[in-house]
């Protein structure tokens, strides 16, 4: 069965090309010929309906970045999903700790607030407090 297909990076063209591409042939790694020159297919994208490929010329295919070669003292891959629980629970465990600090500093904000309102309170708000006894000196008294 024909789809049709935008294939992008073809020679002398700076916008995709719609082409007609058998479906079974649209893979990566496929070849396909336009304007006599072979191109090789190196990523293919469908999105609502619409194909998308992205071409290099056959020639260039070699070139291609290839994924990095795994060295032997690195972790297996079965370990990575034990390492990422490991971070996840600690991860988790340090959100509960900010969680609690958070609630803490927000019942000391309030209390900080409360004593702020109280002290900026104006004079008349104190009569109903005590007021300090006042040390008066008795007058005429000298000590020498």
């Amino acid at each position: 069965m024909e789809v049709c297909c935008k294939v992008y990076g073809l020679a002398n063209t700076s916008w995709g090309v719609e082409c007609a591409l058998e479906r079974d042939l649209l893979a990566v790694g496929t070849c396909i010929q336009y304007n006599n020159r072979v191109y090789a297919i190196v990523s293919v994208v469908e999105n609502q309906g619409h194909c998308f490929a992205n071409v290099v010329p056959e020639n260039q295919r070699r070139t291609l970045r290839r994924p990095l070669q795994r060295h032997p003292d690195e972790a297996d891959y079965r370990d990575l999903p034990e390492a990422w629980r490991r971070r996840c629970m600690q991860a988790e465990r340090q959100w509960h700790m900010l969680q609690a600090e958070h609630a803490r500093m927000g019942v000391r904000l309030d209390r900080l607030m409360a004593m702020l309102e109280h002290l900026s309170k104006e004079p008349e708000a104190h009569q109903h407090e005590q007021p300090r006894p006042v040390q008066r000196r008795k007058g005429g008294e000298h000590v020498r």
